[in-house]
Order: C-alpha cells, then structure tokens, then sequence
C-alpha cells in the first residue's frame, strides 16, 4: 500500500510539470509573464558564466553567443514541459534566423547522451544544445531546481527576461519583449 501511496505522488510530481511545469488560472498566467532580472531596467542581472559541454564532453563557453539575443532553455528527456515547449523553441530558432537571435538549449539529462541525441532528432531540434549540471546550474542562475527554465539575454549578456515552468514563446507579451530586445541587439 505505502508503494502504490509513493508511486502515485512521484507520478503526480511528474505530471505536475517537473517542478516548475504548467500552472492553473492566475498562477499559470503569472508563471509565463516574463518576470525583469532586476526591478529598473538599467540594472538587469548579468548571465554568470554557466559550465556546459558539448553533446561529444568538449566542454563549451556560451560567450560565444556575445552580441546574439539569446533565448536560454534549461531542459530534461524526461520532462514532459519540456518535451511540449521543444516544438515551438524550434519554431522560434526558424522565425529569427536571420536576426542576431539564437536559440540555446542546455539538458540537465545525466548519464548517457545517447538519449540526448536521440531526442533532439526525434523533435528534429536544430539549434544549439548543451549538456550541463542540473544542480549547478540553477545554483549559478538562483533558480528553483528542476526544468523547465527559459532565460531571454540581450546581446549584451544582461538577463531581460525568465520564464520558470512551461515557456510559451508566441504569446503577445513575450514576442513584444523579445522583438524589443532583438531591436535593441540592431
């Protein structure tokens, strides 16, 4: 009985969105509103340096995307927020494509990368993705544990806006935010 007890609420947790998933009424609506790094737009939080590798273990440096608007996607297999948002940050990657925009994804996936590679071909994911420490890196970033997180950093490396659960990257107010931020990158 206490199994079937422990099971239902690790499957609860899951479905609940890998800490940090879908939320409901005025709560999820609050979870997708980009939320400032800092409260005056003069003083947003710059990115801190993030370990990360490259899918093959050479480790990587996200500096390397200085002077892009960057839309940063902390993700998991296993995270079925995750797994929904995956489709649209693709789109999103097609439709800036010829901006200073990238699309950069980190999985916080342990173990065998093969899973990794398996997944961003079975969504046909193109853009950018890196392998990083879960614990670590929402340490680094002052996050809650868990994914989904989205990050938006300016061209300037500034953190401008963050989305903590599922990302919505087409509603009114986060392609107003990204557009004024890409026009600002111009």
């Amino acid at each position: 009985m206490r199994r079937a007890v422990l099971g239902a609420l690790a499957l609860a947790a899951v479905a609940a969105g890998c800490r940090g998933g879908e939320r409901e009424g005025a709560a999820e609506a609050a979870a997708r509103t980009p939320e400032p790094a800092e409260s005056a737009p003069a003083s947003y939080r710059p990115l801190p340096p993030l370990e990360v590798t490259h899918l093959d273990g050479r480790p990587a440096d996200l500096g390397q995307f200085r002077g892009q608007v960057v839309v940063l996607n902390l993700w998991a297999t296993w995270c079925i927020p995750c797994r929904d948002e995956m489709p649209e940050l693709q789109q999103m990657h097609a439709k800036y494509a010829a901006d200073p925009f990238e699309v950069v994804g980190i999985s916080i996936d342990e173990g065998d990368v093969a899973l990794v590679e398996g997944f961003l071909e079975e969504f046909d994911i193109t853009y950018p993705n890196f392998l990083g420490d879960g614990p670590g890196l929402t340490q680094a970033l002052s996050l809650y544990p868990g994914v989904p997180h989205t990050l938006l950093v300016d061209a300037e490396g500034l953190i401008r806006g963050y989305w903590g659960g599922r990302f919505h990257p087409f509603e009114p107010e986060t392609t107003a935010l990204v557009e004024r931020v890409l026009s600002e990158a111009q």
